[in-house]
């Protein structure tokens, strides 16, 4: 009989890990964030919290949590712009003492509508924001690991259309595609000194946009419908379940690799008389 797969092994495994995780307040990041917190993990959530919505979910989080803002305990949150050099500088330096062992890159932003009636200024937002900000974050956190000699994991969160085309965001699923080999290619040059890195690719979430259009657009919903054969919108549960698999000891032997958590997303398109 096959014994059920324990996520969580022993206490300490999740109590002897302190995690980054930015983007925490969004609305996948603050479920991950509550899971990690809820598991036993030390947990430092990083976003932005510069708009009123933002505010209240920071305020929120500080509550559930016993985190301090920008300060050393278990539990921190930290306003930093991950595009900004000199901003990642001053939060790599403010954890130097209490440096974190697990990263999970979540953060990114999407901005809809097909290529050409996007703007220029759009396409270099969602470029830098969901790549080039991810690998020079990315590289400021290998340079500690190295230094001091960490063993440490790295989880970067892609998505399904990093290799399936869904209309109206190109730069977006660019941007995600090179966060695959971005992730495979810290991979392979820091295995040496026992750094993983892998990467998840969630389908459709239940939040944000894709909920609302779920709800209120019938087109939309029904689009949606025939690329998951599942037909169902994927939870915010359910990308913290993958995410606390790759941190997990059930996944030490893994790097490189790429965890595709789409309710079959990706085997789109499906014929029409498929749908039901």
């Amino acid at each position: 009989m096959m014994e059920e797969l324990n996520l969580c092994s022993e206490p300490s495994s999740w109590d002897n890990q302190k995690i980054l995780v930015t983007g925490a307040l969004g609305d996948i990041g603050r479920v991950v964030v509550s899971r990690l917190h809820g598991i036993g993990a030390s947990v430092v959530a990083v976003d932005l919290a510069d708009s009123e919505r933002g505010s209240h979910d920071l305020n929120e989080l500080l509550q559930f949590g016993n985190f301090d803002k920008n300060g050393p305990s278990r539990h921190s949150y930290w306003k930093t712009d991950l595009r900004n050099e000199s901003e990642i500088d001053d939060l790599i330096t403010s954890l130097e003492d209490h440096f974190p062992t697990s990263v999970v890159l979540l953060a990114g932003i999407v901005k809809s509508g097909n290529l050409v009636e996007q703007s220029d200024l759009a396409i270099h937002q969602v470029i830098e924001t969901n790549l080039t900000a991810q690998l020079i974050f990315a590289k400021k956190i290998l340079e500690v690991w190295l230094r001091r000699e960490i063993a440490g994991n790295m989880v970067m969160v892609g998505s399904w259309v990093g290799h399936v085309p869904w209309p109206g965001i190109t730069p977006y699923a660019a941007a995600k595609a090179g966060l695959v080999a971005a992730t495979r290619g810290i991979a392979r040059e820091y295995a040496k000194f026992g750094i993983r890195a892998n990467v998840i690719e969630p389908g459709i979430v239940n939040v944000g946009m894709a909920a609302q259009q779920w709800k209120t657009e019938a087109d939309y919903r029904a689009r949606a419908m025939r690329a998951i054969p599942l037909k169902r919108l994927q939870e915010a549960s359910e990308v913290a379940d993958g995410i606390q698999f790759l941190l997990s000891p059930a996944a030490n032997y893994m790097t490189g690799a790429t965890l595709l958590l789409d309710g079959g997303a990706s085997l789109y398109p499906l014929d029409p008389e498929d749908i039901s």
